[in-house]
């Protein structure tokens, strides 16, 4: 697959233009066309989840002819905020002639009233399960559902794991698929490895990991787009270089191929990229501190990340300085682990050590307080 514009920074809505993603394209397809299953694309920030996302979902609808609502979630912390958002974006698809409901829906009506509120005024709705049911009902059978960033969700938890369970079973037959994309941590820990007791036992969603690229193929997307912007003297040795500190990530590669096109020089182009990564990675890590509210935990998880990011790598040592628990401690890199953020490195049979795969992320936790 190649790109029509070099390094855009909008999320990408077309399968034929996303780069290097062929193979997840291919699962997404299996899964979510084929077999019906709900998906979560899981992976760091930056790395190209909503453009596989966004990209499928256009693809999905040129397939099936079914109509697809994307909802982005990022900052929304409890379920109320989560029915309004996604109770939004389907009126505003509905107002603006994209979807057409199967049947009167006396909640898409309640935000459609919010819609046309002075001044955009915001109203909670007081029931906000019941109404997420009547607009799940009135979506068009075989409708997918492309939920972004779900994982900052906080509160409610609950509210919402028993809303999908309803989906799954209650409203089975209206057959709407969803793709969840996020991090590893929060909400989406309870959604990949349900406990027995909890609502989508055995209803998981199937997970798909969306690993930033080897060396090469970031330098091949570089390459790809700085031919193709035609204006822009680089060298291999340059785009190894960026390849190789920016991670393999395609949000920071484009980010540095956009300095370039613009006339910045290597080193120029790549400090702005490497700056934004660690600002970004910083906004990633601070989400997973505040995970829980007790402010006492944040610091002694603050600590933690401040130790690794000065090179402590062994558990014992990381509780010693952080004040948790070496059990925390340990419960804690495995979820970085999962993240894919950090490393883990088997030192004997009862010792492992973790450390940041990336740079970046390294720098982050040491500016973090």
């Amino acid at each position: 697959m190649g790109i029509m514009e070099p390094f855009p920074e909008t999320p990408i809505v077309r399968v034929d233009e996303l780069y290097g993603r062929g193979n997840e394209v291919s699962r997404l397809r299996q899964l979510v066309i084929e077999k019906r299953r709900w998906v979560a694309l899981i992976g760091p920030r930056a790395v190209g989840k909503t453009s596989l996302a966004r990209a499928f979902a256009s693809y999905y609808f040129s397939e099936t002819g079914k109509p697809v609502v994307y909802s982005n979630f990022a900052g929304i912390h409890n379920f109320t905020e989560f029915v309004e958002r996604f109770g939004l974006d389907v009126a505003n698809l509905v107002h603006e002639d994209k979807l057409r409901l199967k049947r009167i829906s006396m909640g898409v009506k309640f935000f459609e009233a919010v819609l046309e509120k002075e001044g955009g005024v915001s109203i909670a709705p007081k029931n906000s399960g019941a109404i997420f049911d009547e607009v799940m009902r009135a979506l068009p059978e075989g409708t997918l559902l492309v939920w972004d960033e779900v994982q900052d969700i906080r509160t409610e938890r609950n509210k919402l794991l028993a809303a999908l369970w309803r989906l799954h079973n209650v409203l089975a037959d209206r057959r709407h698929t969803i793709i969840f994309t996020g991090s590893a941590m929060g909400l989406f820990k309870k959604l990949l490895s349900p406990e027995y007791d909890d609502y989508l036992y055995g209803r998981a969603p199937v997970r798909v990991d969306v690993e930033p690229w080897d060396v090469q193929t970031g330098v091949e997307f570089l390459k790809s787009g700085l031919l193709a912007a035609g204006n822009v003297d680089f060298s291999p040795e340059e785009l190894q270089e960026a390849s190789a500190e920016l991670g393999g990530f395609p949000g920071y590669l484009s980010s540095y191929g956009r300095g370039r096109i613009d006339g910045l020089t290597h080193g120029r182009a790549l400090k702005s990229a490497r700056e934004e990564a660690i600002k970004r990675a910083m906004s990633e890590l601070r989400s997973f501190v505040n995970l829980r509210p007790q402010r006492e935990y944040q610091r002694k998880v603050t600590a933690l990340l401040n130790a690794m990011g000065e090179g402590v790598s062994r558990p014992s040592s990381l509780a010693r300085l952080s004040g948790l628990t070496e059990v925390s401690v340990v419960n804690t890199l495995e979820t970085l682990l999962d993240m894919g953020i950090v490393e883990k490195q088997s030192k004997s049979k009862v010792v492992s050590i973790y450390r940041f795969k990336y740079e970046f992320y390294r720098e982050a936790a040491l500016r973090i307080a």
